[in-house]
């Protein structure tokens, strides 16, 4: 049977993580926090990217931070 789009977007999505993940541990990548400046950079970005966007853009956005904050829990 066929898989739908979605499978194989969820299939290639895990196959980037499991490949992240492989690099992570081989050391080839390193994850750290940002740095306060990059953190104001970051914030001057969005604000900039916020003023001109519609309030649906605005809650599409919102709701990408609070999945990623919500993964990112899981994850630790």
């Amino acid at each position: 049977m066929a898989k739908t789009s979605r499978e194989r977007d969820h299939e290639a999505r895990e196959a980037k993580l499991e490949h992240v993940r492989e690099q992570v541990a081989s050391g080839e990548l390193v994850v750290r926090k940002m740095t306060d400046a990059e953190r104001a950079e970051w914030a001057k970005q969005r604000g900039k990217l916020d003023a001109s966007s519609t309030p649906a853009e605005r809650a599409r956005r919102a709701a990408a931070v609070e999945n990623r904050r919500k993964r990112a829990e899981r994850l630790s």
